[in-house]
């Protein structure tokens, strides 16, 4: 019996000690949890590098588990794997080839005895997934209770650790992804840049459909409407190349509305029913919402990373708007849409068809005939003369835009146009017709303004007529002047001023040259001749066939 009692007790005696060095290691943990945990917290609220906050941690870590070296490997703030070593003494790395001990780890916890130490190292991930390898080299060689004692100890280390290696890892993706959304945005083809950075988006992101839309801050008629439909995370509908009549139409005829926030017949159109973020994209010179964008999350809803890549996305799509806007905004006073769509979808536009060059060109004057007899006599009243010119001048370039024809300026109640710009890609002959065209078709409007709605002052009034000459010839054209007009210079473009003054309300006067690119003696009347001012030889022209 005394025997068996002698046994019991050295048994309990086993287990208290046993007990007493595992409280005594979980002490230990403890501690290192603790200290690593508020130098990591200090880390964070001193915003310190990653080199400087491992400064503070390894140091901790050496001390805990009486290692001569501790080595880190692990992604620093541009996402590149780098090496944080430090060393008690003299030695400052380990003495085992790291790319291998790396690898190792990556499979499972490593303890290798090397000469009279040893090495002991483990994977550092974040849920699953690998961040790097933490590794210490203690000068003993350890023994089985000591080796499980270190591996505690640095799994303890990298648990507390992980964390902030990982908010510093997605701050700086998060940068990353910010920084090449703003490059790609930065693409002279606004087109080319969006789809840039919907990609970066789509690789950050992880949304499932998406709703863009905006438009030019000063259009109210929708001509500049841009929008991207993606679904299931494939574009499916773009505007810049409205493969679907059908949607196109829906969305340019309820853009506006969506735009507002009135968004639920949009999207119920495309399926999109669950939570979705929405930014609005606001005009540079007032809170007029001039864009919105309609995401839906794969997941149901979106975290606060994925919300601050939307809400940045959205920052830089806006400022990129904003940009094409005063592009469009210049571009537009002189070209029609659908070249100022193919300007801005080119690179390097300006080099390529804005800077100043000869070319022939059909250019084009008229002005109103009695212009000013029907403003003293018949409107009288500014506001009335000053309807009349918007009204008119709104649907002459209108009619330029319509054939082809570039507007170039308005001097008092003369329009100037020219067909050739920007891209000089027509005939001679086309480009001469489209000028003919447009001629007759403002003289047919200017005589129907006594019926205009907007006119009233003209009811009853003898019927307004245009005064036009038409001709063909070389122009210096393009870009001109601290306003960056569009317009042409040469002795033709003057000498077409001169023809226009020859003729009466209602003739479209054309010049020699015209007459002989068009070919066609059944569109003109019989030759004429003028003796102009400062021209050593009479204008020779014919007017068009009524």
């Amino acid at each position: 019996m005394d025997a068996m009692a002698g046994t019991t007790n050295l048994d309990a005696g086993a287990r208290i000690a046993e007990l007493e060095a595992r409280v005594a290691l979980l002490e230990e943990r403890w501690r290192l949890n603790d200290a690593v945990d508020r130098l990591a917290e200090i880390a964070v609220r001193d915003r310190l590098p990653l080199d400087h906050a491992m400064r503070l941690l390894m140091p901790v870590l050496c001390d805990a588990v009486d290692a001569r070296v501790a080595w880190i490997r692990t992604y620093d703030e541009t996402l590149s794997l780098h090496d944080y070593v430090h060393a008690t003494g003299d030695e400052a790395t380990l003495p085992i080839d790291l790319d291998a001990l790396a690898a190792r780890a990556d499979a499972g916890a490593v303890l290798e005895r090397v000469g009279s130490s040893t090495v002991v190292a483990q994977r550092i991930d974040v849920a699953g997934d690998p961040f790097g390898t933490a590794a210490v080299l203690i000068p003993t060689a350890l023994d089985d209770r000591q080796a499980e004692r270190v591996r505690g100890l640095l799994h303890v280390f990298c648990e507390e650790i992980d964390n902030t290696l990982a908010s510093i890892a997605l701050a700086r993706k998060k940068a990353l992804a910010i920084d090449a959304m703003s490059d790609a945005l930065a693409e002279p083809v606004l087109d080319d840049g969006l789809r840039a950075a919907l990609a970066i988006l789509q690789a950050n992101v992880p949304f499932e459909d998406m709703l863009l839309v905006f438009r030019h801050e000063d259009d109210a008629s929708g001509r500049t409407l841009h929008y991207k439909i993606i679904q299931n995370g494939v574009l499916v509908h773009d505007s810049t190349t409205r493969a679907d009549p059908e949607i196109d139409a829906f969305l340019r005829s309820r853009a506006f509305r969506m735009m507002a926030g009135d968004d639920a017949e949009v999207r119920e159109r495309f399926g999109i029913r669950r939570y979705r973020e929405e930014v609005l994209i606001n005009g540079v010179r007032s809170a007029r919402v001039v864009g919105r964008l309609v995401v839906s999350s794969k997941r149901g809803e979106f975290n606060t990373f994925d919300r601050d890549l939307l809400d940045r996305f959205a920052d830089s799509l806006r400022q990129r708007i904003v940009d094409f806007n005063r592009e469009w905004k210049t571009l537009s006073v002189a070209f029609p849409r659908d070249a100022c769509d193919r300007l801005l979808r080119e690179e390097s536009y300006r080099e390529k068809y804005l800077t100043p060059r000869e070319r022939e060109c059909a250019v084009m004057f008229c002005d109103i005939s009695g212009f000013t007899r029907v403003c003293e006599q018949v409107l009288v009243r500014p506001q009335a003369i000053g309807r009349l010119v918007d009204t008119w001048s709104e649907r002459v370039v209108e009619i330029l835009w319509e054939t082809g024809g570039v507007f170039d300026k308005m001097v008092g109640d003369c329009i100037i146009g020219i067909w050739g710009p920007p891209f000089f890609d027509r005939s001679s002959k086309e480009l001469c017709l489209a000028a003919m065209d447009a001629a007759a078709r403002i003289r047919d409007f200017t005589r129907s303004l006594t019926t205009h709605e907007d006119l009233p002052e003209l009811a009853g009034a003898e019927p307004l007529d245009v005064a036009t000459g038409l001709h063909w010839c070389p122009l210096f054209v393009g870009v001109f002047g601290p306003d960056e007009d569009y317009t042409g210079f040469s002795a033709g473009m003057n000498n077409t001023a001169r023809l226009q003054g020859q003729a009466k309300g209602g003739e479209i006067l054309c010049m020699d040259s015209l007459v002989g690119v068009v070919d066609d003696d059944a569109r003109f009347e019989a030759w004429r001749e003028a003796k102009v001012k400062n021209v050593e030889h009479p204008l020779r022209f014919r007017a068009m066939r009524r």
